[in-house]
């Protein structure tokens, strides 16, 4: 255990105000929650919103409504995303299908989307993984033709927008979290956004059916809370990175995780959520602009969103040349205390739950970034120092083989992994 100024790879600070409005949401639940759902309707523009206990619990009661107005059960899931997005397929009983992805936007391989998504497919989830912004009207106009709804997966996006659209109301239907490590958090939980009646119906139906949260789970939540606020601050993080039995970052595929209402301690944790969005988004754009006016000196490459989508960088993805490259700056990260870390460590193909039935699907693409992405933190407790040192790291590492750019690699058809890609162009 070293004793030093420690980064969280990601936080959603909250402050002791919005802790003492959780406990005043036991004295008017009902109005809470009913508050919180009139902002978020004013704000997405959206007729329906429920709020429910995590953001794969909000998935997979969409899947079950949208089951019930088609019949199909095919979803298909970009090729690299967060665990919880296949658990929450596979806890709705429905089949998973892959497509690739563009490994310098994030966007779906749009060649492969459109040989993927067939008319056995009830709906396509599409992710702004990492806050960053991807075409989602191009992905609902193919959609359409086909009868398949499109989830927007916002639980990493909430404040970005496209064209003054914000990410959540440009599907058929969204979701949001609001766990630890969000843009907000409340703990844990998660909103279910949708401007179409159909769909309104049918999640109302599955809704009604949902369990309370006791209140043993809501103070325990609550004190987590409270316990993280402390704890992620950096003078003392080195304290829970330092306890192994934690298990800080581990990414675990499970589908036994609780499908309830949101309460309103939960719900009175979000109380000031504009104010605490606001400030969230501004930190995380403001500090990463000025990563990547650093990193494009060095023509460290990094991943932006292809269109005019206004991203919020929940953290900022950089690709490097290689695994080994990879390992080699999360180890000094680690040393130094400075937040640079992996994602998740498959494409969701390599799941070992999911081998079974995924491992015939290719998608190379999603398992390069999965071996070359370290993520660099963007959050509000992170210094200008603290940046200059970040992007010092990524640029040493890219001057121990000379300056690289990472070009789309060409993968014949067929062929699992990427080839390696360009070192010195």
């Amino acid at each position: 255990m070293k004793v030093q100024r420690t980064l969280p790879p990601s936080a959603a600070p909250i402050e002791w105000q919005d802790l003492l409005q959780g406990l005043l949401g036991l004295v008017r639940p009902k109005v809470t929650v009913e508050r919180l759902q009139d902002e978020f309707r004013q704000h997405f523009g959206v007729k329906h919103v429920w709020f429910v206990s995590s953001g794969k619990a909000a998935l997979s009661l969409i899947l079950r409504a949208l089951h019930s107005l088609s019949g199909r059960s095919k979803v298909v899931l970009p090729g690299y995303t967060c665990f919880s997005v296949p658990s929450a397929v596979v806890r709705a009983r429905m089949s998973v299908a892959l497509c690739d992805l563009d490994p310098l936007s994030l966007e779906f391989d749009f060649a492969q989307f459109s040989k993927v998504s067939d008319s056995s497919v009830l709906s396509v989830v599409v992710t702004h993984l990492l806050g960053i912004g991807v075409d989602v009207s191009r992905i609902v106009d193919l959609c359409r033709q086909r009868g398949i709804f499109v989830v927007e997966d916002v639980a990493q996006a909430f404040g970005g927008e496209c064209n003054g659209v914000p990410f959540g109301a440009m599907g058929d239907v969204s979701f949001l979290s609001f766990g630890r490590g969000k843009n907000i958090t409340c703990g844990s939980g998660g909103a279910i956004l949708t401007n179409d009646d159909r769909i309104g119906k049918a999640l109302a139906r599955e809704y009604a059916q949902l369990p309370e949260v006791s209140l043993v789970d809501m103070l325990r939540n609550w004190l987590e809370v409270a316990l993280t606020k402390v704890l992620i601050n950096p003078s003392l993080y080195w304290l829970p990175v330092g306890l192994p039995f934690l298990k800080l970052g581990e990414t675990k595929f499970y589908t036994d995780f609780p499908v309830a209402r949101l309460d309103p301690i939960r719900a009175g944790l979000l109380r000031r959520w504009k104010r605490r969005l606001a400030n969230s988004t501004a930190s995380r754009v403001g500090h990463s602009e000025q990563m990547l006016r650093s990193l494009a000196l060095s023509k460290v490459q990094t991943i932006k969103p292809s269109g005019r989508a206004q991203s919020v960088y929940l953290r900022l993805p950089v690709l490097m040349r290689s695994k080994q490259e990879k390992d080699a700056v999360c180890r000094t990260s680690a040393d130094q205390g400075l937040g640079i870390s992996p994602l998740y460590p498959s494409s969701l193909q390599y799941i070992a739950e999911l081998r079974d039935t995924l491992s015939s699907q290719n998608v190379p693409q999603s398992t390069m970034i999965a071996e070359r992405l370290v993520t660099l933190p963007t959050h509000e407790l992170v210094s200008d120092s603290d940046l200059v040192r970040i992007c010092s790291v990524i640029q040493a590492a890219q001057r121990v083989d000379g300056a690289a750019t990472i070009r789309r690699p060409d993968i014949p058809n067929g062929q699992r992994h990427a080839p390696e890609l360009p070192r010195n162009i």
